[in-house]
């Protein structure tokens, strides 16, 4: 019981921080910042995050309504999709800083926000692809004792999808995503004379890239456990289960305060805020 009363309260300070945050970010991104590659990459990025963490009240309602068969598929296709979404869009938003660092000029004249948006429906397409697909494994989060009883029962039939998730919703992308980052790093090492240069890309995927790990890979690790042929008790993968839901959560949270301190659109932004007349960046997204 206690336990159920830690989630609730967990919940609703991700709920609060979530909706806030991810609010502020989409309205930043639409209406303030200029259009560029990026801002399209984080407009979405916030879109996805404020819708997943909108629909947590519904996630949790099957505490009260664990009969309502509708608020299953809706919540599951939510979280499914989200999952699919972020760590896509986390991949793209790599590959575009690389391409930054190797080709600045190439990439001012060919990475424009129109082929953005064209790349991120693209994405969103994969993402509702893969997440209907595997939206089955995405019961809400409670009750947890009824989400193992439903893994025990049917173990074959889940395997599939729960190494698809896995693969195209996080290995995949995490490899996708840390080849630029390393790239960056070591452009960064190679061009001594222009190390602050170099680096300004990947400050953003020092705060994204741990923070997409540590908080999704608790999630994946349990999905496994209760199809492994290891036996597992119950108890512990009930609060396991707890905690990475949880931390899903609150990576939706953490995602717009790295944005918002650490890249530097939305801190030439605040620059401009505070003092209007010191600057007119309109124009076209910086080679960084």
């Amino acid at each position: 019981m206690e336990l159920l009363i830690l989630f609730q309260v967990l919940c609703v300070l991700a709920f609060l921080a979530g909706v806030s945050l991810n609010g502020y970010m989409l309205f930043i991104t639409g209406f303030r910042v200029e259009r560029t590659v990026s801002a399209v990459w984080f407009l979405n990025w916030a879109l996805s995050d404020f819708i997943f963490i909108v629909f947590l009240p519904l996630r949790c309602t099957s505490i009260f309504l664990p009969d309502s068969e509708w608020v299953e598929r809706l919540s599951s296709a939510i979280i499914s999709v989200h999952l699919f979404s972020s760590a896509f869009l986390l991949t793209a938003l790599s590959v575009h800083r690389c391409i930054l660092v190797e080709r600045p000029a190439w990439a001012q004249n060919h990475c424009t926000p129109c082929l953005a948006v064209w790349v991120v429906l693209g994405m969103w397409a994969l993402s509702f692809g893969f997440g209907l697909r595997c939206s089955d494994l995405l019961e809400p989060v409670l009750p947890f004792a009824r989400r193992w009883d439903r893994f025990q029962l049917q173990k074959e039939r889940l395997k599939a999808p729960v190494a698809m998730q896995f693969l195209v919703g996080f290995l995949i992308p995490l490899a996708l995503i840390l080849i630029p980052t390393f790239y960056i790093l070591l452009a960064a090492k190679l061009r001594r004379n222009r190390l602050s240069q170099s680096t300004k890309p990947l400050k953003i995927l020092l705060g994204l890239v741990p923070n997409f790990l540590i908080c999704w890979l608790p999630y994946h690790i349990l999905c496994f456990l209760p199809i492994s042929p290891t036996y597992l008790p119950r108890p512990p993968w009930i609060i396991g289960s707890i905690f990475a839901s949880v931390l899903t959560y609150f990576n939706s949270c953490l995602n717009p305060i790295f944005y918002l301190t650490m890249e530097d659109e939305f801190l030439r932004y605040r620059q401009r805020a505070r003092n209007p007349q010191t600057a007119n960046n309109s124009g076209p997204e910086p080679a960084e």
